[in-house]
């Protein structure tokens, strides 16, 4: 073997150690480009349920807001807003083989958007980041809890009833018989009597007013015969006169 033939075998396995080192270092680094926000999972996830996510599917732009993320064409996706009647529990992101979970508020991803350059899994012999093949946001619609506290306030009703005397006149009923237990009203203050098991009201005429023990009738007559004779008297006197 010439001189010159064994530099050129040198310079040959040389060069096939550096592509080699090359190459490994190149799938080193893209199996470490997995991204660390999301779980990866093998397989394919059409659901919630199949990607063991709360809530059902939900549609944009009445629910969120997003760009890029053309299916076969991109390869990440940016959820940009999310309607403040949603929360979301996940965002499933397939491509090739395998599809990555993103559940807000774990594994380093923000509770709320935006949350950006969410991928599909790396795939194939060189650890590539495939396109998006599909991709869907879960979620559920937020829940308002009204409580309503009742407040009963007992409140106790105190009476008070004041009696009104009559002193300056005296009222007699004029009714001729009055029922045990009935009441009449008297034009005093309005007050009520009430008769209940007493005896019956009876009509008072004058001249059953009560007995004082005086009868004075006899003097009066006797009276007004002393004056009839006193004054017949004095006619005939005053008769013998004249004549």
């Amino acid at each position: 073997m010439t001189f010159i033939g064994r530099r050129s075998l040198r310079a040959a396995v040389a060069g096939a150690l550096l592509a080699t080192g090359f190459v490994l270092g190149t799938a080193t680094a893209h199996a470490a480009a997995e991204d660390p926000r999301a779980t990866r999972h093998e397989g394919n996830a059409s659901t919630c349920a199949d990607a063991k996510l709360a809530g059902s599917i939900l549609t944009s732009p009445d629910d969120y807001t997003y760009t890029r993320g053309k299916l076969e064409d991109d390869q990440y996706l940016d959820i940009l807003t999310v309607s403040p009647d949603i929360t979301v529990t996940g965002i499933v992101v397939k491509g090739g083989n395998a599809y990555n979970v993103y559940e807000p508020g774990k594994l380093g991803l923000p509770d709320s958007p935006p949350w950006t350059d969410l991928r599909a899994p790396v795939t194939g012999q060189n650890d590539n980041i495939p396109q998006l093949s599909h991709w869907f946001v879960c979620g559920t619609e937020k829940t308002t809890t009204t409580t309503t506290t009742a407040t009963s306030t007992t409140g106790t009703e105190t009476t008070t009833t004041t009696a009104s005397s009559a002193t300056s006149s005296t009222v007699v009923s004029t009714t001729s018989q009055s029922s045990v237990g009935t009441s009449s009203s008297s034009a005093a203050g309005g007050a009520v009597a009430t008769t209940s098991g007493g005896p019956k009201a009876t009509t008072q005429n004058a001249e059953e007013l009560a007995y004082t023990g005086f009868d004075g009738g006899w003097l009066i007559a006797l009276g007004a015969a002393l004056v009839l004779g006193g004054a017949a008297l004095v006619f005939v006197v005053r008769a013998r006169r004249k004549a």
